[in-house]
């Protein structure tokens, strides 16, 4: 394309981005977190059980008032922790409460990642904390920055403008994301994670069209190795599961290379300088939650005692009052009699715990296979499709799939790997995580927006 021809798109964008921006600001500022049709039972919970109000909440609040109304999730804690980081306390939680709301008290903190905790307390340091429009403002830049890198990524498959323009609509567009991110997800990672993903899936198309031309240079591998390890680590300083992502993207290349036995060298450097950039990367995070909390991990949640071991072992029927069709407590499902004695031991002795939990896990399933096969199955139209939380977001993500689908017949399965590995990477995952559609962010975002419109130039070309 030529440069007016970017330089049209990129503006035309930038012209639909700011009237959606409009109805953006009077949905948060009307409904406040419930804004978020996908959140909205979890958000009942919340005010249910009286530890938050989040339709109390807009633009003109303080972050202390949306940490208070949003209680209980991942964005509450960011907050509170980005909170304590413009206090001077570091990457620690500032222990508020509805009845002192400014008290100093502070926790160590590790359970996730810290780049979003961090962005909060830099803005909070920049611009103040009686209100979030900045922040808030920032979130909308990053979206459209991550819009012009998902229209970049679709170059490569459908060149022309009209159709690269549509790429980024639907990117930018994307119901799921919007309906997330800009309500009770307004103060979660996945605003700031997606763009660093979809740089690294660009870093690693670069390599992939390098490996597949017949004159391909090894410093042309290095250099997307080098940008696959950069931005990966830095998303996963803001959700620590891209890094198990850039792991799995490892082994995935490495099969495809000894299968096909091609350029295998290639792909083992390839392999070799982004593990040894992200582990340099991840390093110093990971060395100060050993200094200070005993172990060399990222988060806590990455520590599969928690994200992993109490999700599967906790009440399946207290934890679907809020996340409903998302598969919790398979564990508690098939043996409940064991879930109290597991849970009392990971909280005691994680590692213990972690072999103990893994070892009941596996014995569970053993004995009742096909008990647990019905359970997951149950709910895995909520891992492609989203939850059923309002009808034009089930189509949207309806769409998607097919969409994914149809490219993939069109294009003979192929290997694509920019555009296979995340859904590939969902369904590995799958056994062990319960559901929520935010977690499939680059699969709407990033990844069916370039299929969509390649299905629909395909199209065009048979009916024309």
């Amino acid at each position: 394309m030529k440069i007016s021809q970017k330089i049209t798109i990129v503006l035309s964008l930038l012209v639909v981005w700011l009237i959606a921006c409009g109805i953006i600001i009077y949905r948060l500022n009307t409904y406040g977190a419930f804004a978020s049709l996908c959140g909205k039972k979890t958000l009942e919970y919340i005010r249910e059980i009286g530890q938050g109000d989040p339709g109390s909440v807009g633009l003109d609040q303080s972050y202390t008032q949306w940490a208070l109304a949003l209680n209980l999730t991942d964005a509450s804690n960011y907050i509170k922790v980005g909170l304590s980081f413009a206090d001077g306390k570091g990457v620690s939680f500032k222990d508020i409460s509805k009845q002192d709301p400014y008290r100093r008290r502070y926790l160590p903190y590790y359970f996730q990642s810290p780049g979003t905790p961090v962005v909060i307390g830099t803005m909070i340091k920049m611009f103040g904390e009686k209100s979030v429009l900045p922040y808030f403002i920032l979130v909308l830049g990053m979206h459209f920055l991550t819009t012009l890198l998902v229209c970049f990524l679709g170059s490569k498959f459908v060149q022309e403008s009209a159709y690269v323009f549509g790429v980024g609509l639907l990117s930018m567009l994307s119901l799921p994301i919007l309906d997330f991110d800009f309500g009770m997800g307004l103060f979660s990672s996945e605003p700031f994670a997606a763009l660093f993903v979809v740089a690294g899936l660009i870093a690693l198309s670069v390599f992939w069209t390098n490996f597949n031309s017949e004159n391909s240079s090894y410093k042309v591998t290095c250099f997307a190795a080098l940008g696959f390890g950069i931005f990966l680590g830095l998303a996963t300083y803001f959700r620590d599961v891209y890094c198990t992502f850039a792991h799995f993207c490892f082994a995935v290349l490495l099969i495809y290379g000894a299968v096909r036995n091609i350029k295998l060298k290639q792909i083992v450097v390839f392999i070799l300088v982004s593990s040894v950039v992200l582990t340099g990367i991840l390093y110093p995070w990971q060395k100060r939650n050993q200094k200070y909390l005993g172990e060399f991990t990222m988060a806590g949640s990455s520590y599969c005692s928690f994200s992993r071991w109490h999700q599967i072992w906790d009440d399946y029927k207290e934890s679907s009052k809020w996340c409903w069709d998302g598969a919790t407590g398979l564990g508690n499902y098939l043996e409940p009699e064991k879930s109290k004695e597991i849970m009392a031991l990971l909280d005691r002795d994680k590692k213990a715990g972690d072999k103990y939990a893994w070892k009941c896990y596996f014995e569970a399933i053993c004995k009742k296979p096909w008990q647990a096969l019905s359970y997951k199955l149950g709910f895995y139209d909520t891992l492609w499709f989203g939850q059923r939380c309002h009808p034009f977001i089930y189509i949207w993500c309806v769409l998607s799939l097919l969409s994914f689908a149809g490219f993939l017949w069109l294009t003979r399965f192929r290997f694509v790997p920019e555009l296979w590995l995340f859904p590939v990477f969902l369904l590995f995952i799958s056994p062990f995580v319960h559901y929520e559609h935010r977690y499939a962010q680059p699969f709407f975002s990033l990844v069916t927006p370039i299929t969509m419109m390649y299905l629909i130039k395909y199209w065009r070309k048979k009916v024309i």
